[in-house]
C-alpha cells in the first residue's frame, strides 16, 4: 500500500512501494535517458559507504544494462558497507579515493583522472541532483495524484533540493511544499540551500527571474546532523513504525516525521490542512544503523 495514514489530517506516501530506490529513481530516469542519446557508455557519481544514490544507481545500471561507476569516499575497508556489496554485486565497479581527493570531486584534475583511468562517462553529481533529476521528481505528484486527489500541503525530507524543487514545479495554486532539512547547516549554508533549490526550479521551468513562492524548508529537525540518530529519534521511529506499519530510516524519513509530530504538537499543522508527507526511500541504508536493528519485534 503506497498511502499510509499517519494522523487524522496526515498521511504518507511512499515512494519504495512505486519504485525501487523511491525519489532517487525519479532522479535518475531521465539522466539515463540522457546518457543513452549521448551515447556515453556508462555513468559515473561520487558517495559514501552507505549512500542511497549509490545503491540506487548500481540497482537502475544492472536494470538498463548500462555500465555504472561509483567514486567512493575514503579507502577501501576490509569489509565493505551492505550498501557497497549490493553495488557490487549488481555490477558497479567501485573506486575508492581518498577523503582529501573526494572534496575535490567537482574539480577538473580528478575528472580528468578518472576519465583517463575508466574513459569516457556520463557525469552525475553526488546526490544526483541536477536539472534532469528535478525533471523526474516533478512526476512525484503525478503519481501522488493518483492515490490522494486533495491535499494542501506536502512535507519531504530535504538534502539536495531536487525532489523539493520537482514537487514544488508541480504543484497547483493552494498547494504548498514543506523541506525538512536533514543538514545541520549556519546561515551562510541554509541561504546558500535556498539558492539551489530557487537555481533548480528556474532551470527545470527553463524560465529566468521567477522564484515560486509554494515552498519552504525547515531547519530545526535535523536531530543533530545529517545521519545523526539520537536516543530520542531511534525511540520514536520504533513506535512510529509500529504504528504504520512500515519502516523508517533516521537518515530522511524518520527525520521527517519525527518533524511532522513537533509541528502537530506545536499546532503548526492545522485540523484543517491535508498533508501528505512523502517517504522518499532510502530504506537500504538503515543497515548501518545497529540500534534500529530491533525493527518488527
Amino acid at each position: 500500500m503506497s498511502l499510509i495514514q499517519f494522523t487524522k489530517n496526515v498521511s504518507v506516501f511512499c515512494l519504495e512501494t512505486m519504485h525501487p530506490g523511491g525519489n532517487k529513481y525519479y532522479k535518475l530516469k531521465h539522466n539515463f535517458a540522457e546518457a543513452r542519446r549521448l551515447g556515453s557508455p556508462r555513468l559515473l557519481s561520487f558517495g559514501g559507504a552507505w549512500s542511497n544514490h549509490i545503491h540506487a544507481l548500481a540497482l537502475m545500471g544492472q536494470s538498463e544494462a548500462i555500465e555504472t561507476i561509483g567514486v567512493i569516499r575514503g579507502e577501501r575497508p576490509r569489509k565493505l558497507s551492505a550498501t557497497l556489496q549490493d553495488a557490487e554485486s549488481l555490477g558497479m565497479k567501485l573506486h575508492f579515493i581518498s577523503r582529501q581527493d573526494y572534496r575535490s570531486k567537482t574539480q577538473q584534475a580528478l575528472l580528468s583522472s578518472l576519465r583517463e583511468a575508466f574513459g569516457d562517462f556520463y557525469l552525475l553529481p553526488e546526490g544526483g541532483t541536477n536539472a534532469l533529476a528535478v525533471q523526474g521528481a516533478c512526476e512525484i505528484v503525478d503519481e501522488l495524484r493518483r492515490v490522494q486527489a486533495s491535499f494542501n500541503k506536502i512535507i519531504l525530507p530535504f538534502a539536495t533540493g531536487g525532489t523539493l524543487a520537482g514537487v514544488a514545479r508541480s504543484l497547483k495554486d493552494g498547494e504548498s511544499v514543506i523541506g525538512i532539512s536533514v543538514v545541520k547547516g549556519d546561515a551562510r549554508a541554509q541561504e546558500d540551500a535556498e539558492q539551489a533549490v530557487f537555481h533548480l526550479i528556474e532551470s527545470a521551468a527553463e524560465i529566468s527571474k521567477r522564484r515560486l513562492q509554494n515552498w519552504s524548508i525547515d531547519y530545526r529537525f535535523h536531530c543533530g546532523g545529517y545521519a545523526k540518530c539520537p536516543a530520542y529519534l531511534r525511540d520514536f521511529m520504533l513506535l512510529t513504525e509500529k504504528k504504520l506499519g512500515y519502516p523508517l530510516e533516521p537518515v530522511y524519513s524518520g527525520k521527517m516525521l519525527w518533524a511532522i509530530s513537533q509541528m502537530l504538537e506545536a499546532g503548526e499543522i492545522c485540523d484543517e490542512d491535508k498533508v501528505v508527507a512523502i517517504h522518499t526511500g532510502g530504506l537500504q541504508g538503515r543497515r548501518g544503523f545497529p540500534e534500529l536493528a530491533v525493527m518488527g519485534d
